[in-house]
């Protein structure tokens, strides 16, 4: 866990905001770093700062579970609503951006680990295709009816591309 981590992981457990030499004593780290780390993630939006010197996270974590109050989310610096469809793709995005930071970091860190991960994965999709068949087929016939013009540009893409694949082969 690098001091970023370590940083947002102590404000997340702290029910009261921390100063950066608090911080510091906390994590064993010099204060000038932690300020700076501070001022780095507090622009990132990853935390807030609630007076002068004074910061707490931005989702607080007990107990390993996040508090969402009155279903709303700070997410990139935006309040949002959590039943909001934008919200739920910056929740996404955001997850995401950290599940493939995590994989990349298991690939170098514990390749037999990553390497059974993405067999189960394998395994699953294998699995989920063999009882979904027609997925593509029901999902583009949605997709052409909601969607008509990008259906005809995806369609003469997809022709144009296998042409040119045959013309190279023949």
């Amino acid at each position: 866990m690098n001091t970023r981590e370590e940083i947002i992981n102590l404000l997340s457990k702290s029910e009261e905001p921390l100063r950066a030499k608090e911080i510091a004593y906390e994590l064993k780290k010099s204060s000038v770093n932690i300020r700076k780390i501070l001022s780095n993630l507090y622009k990132e939006g990853k935390i807030t700062r609630v007076s002068f010197g004074e910061y707490k996270s931005s989702v607080n974590v007990k107990n390993k579970s996040v508090n969402v109050l009155s279903e709303g989310v700070n997410v990139k610096n935006k309040s949002v609503n959590v039943k909001d469809s934008e919200a739920k793709k910056l929740i996404n995005e955001e997850i995401n951006k950290y599940r493939k930071a995590y994989f990349k970091r298991l690939k170098t860190s514990n390749p037999e680990a990553y390497k059974k991960i993405r067999e189960s994965r394998n395994r699953y999709l294998k699995n989920w295709r063999a009882e979904n068949p027609n997925y593509n087929k029901d999902w583009l016939k949605k997709y052409h009816k909601k969607y008509p013009e990008k259906f005809r540009e995806y369609t003469k893409k997809y022709w144009l591309k296998r042409a040119m694949s045959q013309g190279e082969g023949g």
